[in-house]
């Protein structure tokens, strides 16, 4: 029962990660760039470059601040056994913010600032956790076990301090300095335990997680552009170390054991290694074909540990929580297309997003899909003014998880539409 149901420590994985993907976010902002099936890493030529590739900043020839907003509205359906619930109907925003002034010819400053998760899950729970200690009835646990809520809120926020010089016309690089700030909220039923004297099945009630804290990174890129009509691009962006800190309570702690209900709760969390490669082609004039590999190095999020610092919890032998994850490193294939017809542009993308999450680690709260997500896009220039919107869906691989040792077996269907915008001026 602890296995499958302990949740809330995998959520904390997705605060601060450098790319995160597969149910909680998209992994990339911009109008055009969305449009372009995320493969933007060797085109990179607008303010949405200090997430993508921070060498092209320095293609930016005027004062330029620039804008984008993303709409995430997921909706996803579990089944185990005879039980179906689904998420509530909800809309996510998410979106970066830069501004960025060229010094000389040569060299570009600036900061964005872009939210790295933006997303959660809220379902509408009608009793699964009847379902889950089947075949025992619900009155047999003290307190009797009752539909608890299984909701998650995840956010995070990087301010990105940039710099971008041109090394010679053909070679650009880049580099941003990345403040993290990672926070989320969980709810779900906090399992339950037995106890020996007096003899009960002790139900934990609700359990609530909030956590908060800093980490710091940094991402270096490099854009070569040997002719008027190729371009290649490089980004790196370094795995770094976030320090969470909050709280962890249970409901029915104090009630029924005269323990604190809550505790203070840290853990320190690594955003694994994103290494992406693209190019850029003009095969014929107006027409632009993009084509991008991006991979994440998952593995570095095998296990986390809680750490509780209640004194009475300690004493009781309650002194962490760990989670054992086994993600697996995945590689991201991303291609792009784009038409200009005079002051307007065609564009269309496609990528595929494999799941680092295998079975045995599979849950409602943070649901890892394969995706394979297709978008559309218009966008119109007219001086310094440059407008983009577009759609784009996201379509989950179904998955079904028969083994009886996984976190959480089931159906776990999910798709998401994702329309966005963005504008930006150069003065």
């Amino acid at each position: 029962m602890t296995k499958r149901l302990c949740l809330g420590s995998a959520v904390i994985l997705l605060l601060t990660s450098g790319l995160l993907a597969n149910g909680l976010n998209l992994n990339g902002f911009g109008g055009r760039a969305t449009a372009m099936g995320g493969a933007y890493v060797g085109l990179a030529d607008d303010f949405t470059a200090v997430f993508w590739n921070p060498a092209g900043l320095a293609l930016i020839q005027k004062p330029t601040f620039g804008l984008t907003g993303h709409f995430l509205i997921p909706t996803n359906d579990y089944t185990l056994s005879t039980f179906t619930m689904e998420t509530n109907a909800k809309v996510y925003p998410s979106g970066l913010v830069g501004y960025f002034q060229p010094i000389g010819d040569r060299v570009v400053v600036g900061v964005g600032a872009y939210t790295l998760s933006g997303l959660g899950a809220d379902w509408n729970n009608t009793g699964l956790e009847s379902v889950l200690i089947y075949p025992t009835p619900a009155s047999a646990f003290t307190p009797p076990v009752e539909a608890y809520r299984w909701k998650s809120m995840i956010g995070s926020i990087t301010i990105a301090p940039s710099i971008a010089v041109k090394i010679t016309d053909q070679i650009l690089f880049g580099a941003t300095f990345n403040i993290n700030y990672g926070f989320f909220k969980i709810d779900q039923w906090g399992e339950y335990q037995i106890i020996a004297k007096p003899a009960m099945l002790f139900n934990r009630g609700q359990r609530a997680m909030d956590l908060k804290g800093w980490g710091y990174g940094a991402t270096f890129g490099l854009l070569v552009k040997p002719t008027d009509w190729i371009s290649l691009g490089l980004t790196y962006r370094l795995q770094s170390t976030a320090k969470l800190k909050g709280t962890v309570s249970f409901s029915n702690l104090n009630s029924v054991l005269g323990l604190p209900n809550d505790s203070d709760a840290t853990t320190s969390v690594k955003s694994p290694t994103w290494l992406a490669g693209g190019i850029a082609v003009e095969p014929m004039k107006n027409l632009t074909v993009t084509f991008d590999l991006q991979w994440t190095n998952w593995k570095k999020l095998d296990s986390l540990t809680i750490s509780l610092l209640d004194p009475a919890w300690n004493a009781a032998g309650v002194t962490e929580s760990s989670l054992d994850l086994n993600w697996v490193n995945r590689l991201q294939i991303r291609l792009g297309f784009e038409y200009k017809m005079g002051d307007f542009a065609l564009r269309a993308g496609y990528y595929n997003d494999p799941a680092p999450a295998p079975d045995t680690t599979m849950n409602i709260l943070i649901p890892s899909f394969t995706f394979n997500s297709v978008a559309l896009g218009l966008g119109y220039a007219k001086g310094g003014l440059h407008l983009d919107l577009g759609v784009e869906y996201l379509v989950g691989q179904k998955r079904t998880i028969t083994d009886t040792e996984a976190m959480m077996p089931g159906i776990y269907t999910m798709h998401m539409p994702v329309p966005f915008f963005s504008l930006s001026y150069a003065f």
